[in-house]
C-alpha cells in the first residue's frame, strides 16, 4: 500500500510566485524519482503557502528522495523563498499506509 506524505511550504514575503516557479521547474524530477506514485499541489495564495501531496510506495522511498533533495542543495535554493528557509518554512505530516477499509 502506498505511504502518504503532506508537506506544507510557507513562502516568505513576497516570494509566493518565486516558490510557485521553484515547484514548476523541480517537481517534474519528483514525479519522476524511484518510488514516486504522484504529487499534487495546492495554493493557498492567501495565506501564501503552497502544499505538496505526495504519495510514495515506501516511506524508504520519499526519504532516499527527500536526501536527495538535501544533498542536490534544497537548503539553499529555498533559503530566501521559503520563511525561515527550508528547515522553518516547511512541514512534513506522514499520514502512513493507504488502506481500503
Amino acid at each position: 500500500m502506498a505511504e502518504l506524505v503532506v508537506l506544507n511550504f510557507k513562502a516568505a514575503e513576497g516570494q509566493f510566485g518565486a516558490l510557485g516557479d521553484m515547484f514548476r521547474a523541480v517537481l517534474g524530477d519528483t514525479r519522476a524519482f524511484d518510488g514516486c506514485i504522484k504529487v499534487d499541489t495546492y495554493e493557498d495564495e492567501e495565506n501564501s503557502t503552497i502544499t505538496l501531496v505526495e504519495e510514495w510506495e515506501t516511506l524508504a522511498h520519499q526519504q532516499t528522495y527527500l536526501a536527495w533533495r538535501v544533498e542536490t542543495g534544497i537548503h539553499e535554493a529555498t533559503k530566501d523563498i521559503l520563511e525561515g528557509g527550508f528547515d522553518n518554512g516547511v512541514t512534513v505530516h506522514i499520514w502512513g499506509k493507504k488502506t481500503d477499509i
